[in-house]
């Protein structure tokens, strides 16, 4: 029920007049000039409460934590249970008094509107405040992965990649694809300047294996089948990195100060590091003792590894790759240094990864997730133990199914306060070699990409 504000008024005035003639004339009272919302609050969304924050410098009322999708359905009538005044408030036009116990459609306020009016009026009737009430509402599922096929952004680099196997790898906001030991095309990585350069590709030897290609540093490194390390800064122009041997079985990435390998010491395989990325922490061959082997079943081709961190803040690597040490179940490796591989087993019977050829395991928005393979599935986990098939909000589109030749990389956004334009955080999926049509495809869990309030 609303009244009039003029009747508020003359009742207010009636009210003062009674009450200054039953008080003694040397009996002065002064009444509050606080013109102020003290405390904002609505009802719960879906049993959940939502914190306002009042802005009292530019008097606008707006919650930092948006509402999730839908919530217009809600708050199109709803109760304000908590908006502390000394006074009165009115709202519309003509001023009206509003009254806080009835529902009220707070839709108006939703999202870039130009808000919600209130004017707040102090117990002297005089003094008055004008605040704006907005109310940020998701207008997408923030835990839904959405997936974009770029050629609704742009042309695709290449029909065919008709010989061999090709490659995808981040570098300095851009993304590379290697079809080649000659050639390769890179586009930048920016929401905003999805573009196709072909790449002149030079130093690589004809045997470089492109899928061992990793990122470190500001680098890039590969290997060749002759077990020697390749170096680029550019991604295009490539050099034999001479002092880190001709026994490199393997490259691992993702430690943030240190390089992973894998090195073939008198016939056996050990574990090494590098950190300046030019040098083994123990290089000479004869120290082998020194280092810890490689344990069967540790996979060495198309290793792909993700970063997150324990409990105490240091850093933890997951990888998975090929050969899979068991078919039945993809089983996924991790170290806390790079020096030292343990397998996490599934302790559960039935919640475990299936056996995928070609696995991409990472960490994404607080989760594992692992898929590849026939593309028709994706296993989330928590630890990286037990697995579990995604049914809803995180899927594969169905275009993925049955594509058979992929590269998977993530680039992750390392400065978290950036405008939603400058976010990155894009799974990338390139498919195409073997003579399989190339696609590029970019996904990314909605959350990511909003602004941080």
């Amino acid at each position: 029920m609303r009244i009039k504000f003029l009747s508020v008024i003359v009742s207010f005035l009636v009210v003062s007049v009674a009450l200054s003639s039953c008080l003694k004339s040397e009996d002065n009272y002064e009444l509050s000039s606080d013109a102020t919302i003290h405390a904002f609050g609505i009802d719960t969304i879906h049993g959940k409460y939502y914190k306002f924050t009042i802005d009292q410098i530019n008097r606008v009322i707006y919650n930092r934590d948006s509402l999730p999708v839908g919530s217009d359905t809600i708050i199109d009538r709803i109760l304000i249970d908590t908006m502390t005044v000394t006074g009165w408030i009115t709202s519309g036009s003509p001023d009206t008094l509003f009254v806080r116990r009835d529902s009220v459609d707070l839709r108006p306020a939703m999202n870039n509107s130009g808000g919600m009016k209130f004017k707040v009026y102090a117990a002297d009737g005089v003094t008055n405040r004008e605040y704006t009430l907005k109310i940020n509402v998701h207008l997408q599922d923030p835990d839904s992965l959405v997936w974009t096929d770029m050629q609704t952004k742009g042309g695709i680099f290449s029909d065919m990649v008709n010989e061999g196997e090709q490659k995808a790898v981040v570098l300095e906001g851009n993304l590379f694809v290697y079809t080649s030991a000659t050639g390769a095309y890179k586009t930048s990585t920016s929401p905003d300047k999805y573009a196709w350069n072909k790449l002149h590709v030079s130093g690589l030897p004809s045997d470089a294996k492109l899928t061992s290609v990793v990122e470190y540093n500001g680098m890039l490194y590969m290997l060749t089948a002759s077990k020697k390390v390749y170096i680029s800064e550019d991604g295009a122009a490539w050099a034999e990195n001479a002092t880190l041997g001709n026994n490199v079985i393997a490259l691992i990435g993702g430690f943030s100060d240190r390089l992973s390998g894998i090195l073939e010491i008198d016939g056996k395989k050990y574990f090494n590091i590098s950190k300046d990325g030019k040098n083994w922490e123990v290089a000479a061959a004869g120290t082998a003792s020194t280092l810890e082997e490689v344990p069967l079943g540790f996979p060495t081709e198309n290793i792909i590894s993700t970063l997150t961190q324990t409990g105490n803040g240091v850093e933890k690597v997951l990888l998975a790759g090929m050969p899979l040490a068991d078919n039945k179940m993809t089983t996924p490796w991790f170290s806390l240094d790079g020096r030292g591989w343990a397998a996490l087993t599934g302790a559960s019977y039935n919640a475990y990864c299936p056996g995928i050829s070609h696995p991409v395991i990472m960490h994404y928005g607080d989760m594992f997730y692992c898929f590849g393979g026939e593309m028709d599935a994706i296993y989330r986990s928590v630890e990286g133990l037990a697995w579990y098939k995604t049914k809803s909000k995180i899927l594969l589109p169905r275009e993925f199914k049955g594509k058979g030749a992929y590269s998977v990389v993530v680039e992750p956004t390392r400065d978290k306060t950036v405008a939603s334009a400058d976010k990155r955080d894009f799974i990338w999926v390139v498919f195409g070699g073997n003579g399989a049509k190339n696609e590029v495809w970019r996904g990314r869990l909605n959350r990511l990409g909003f602004e941080i309030q």
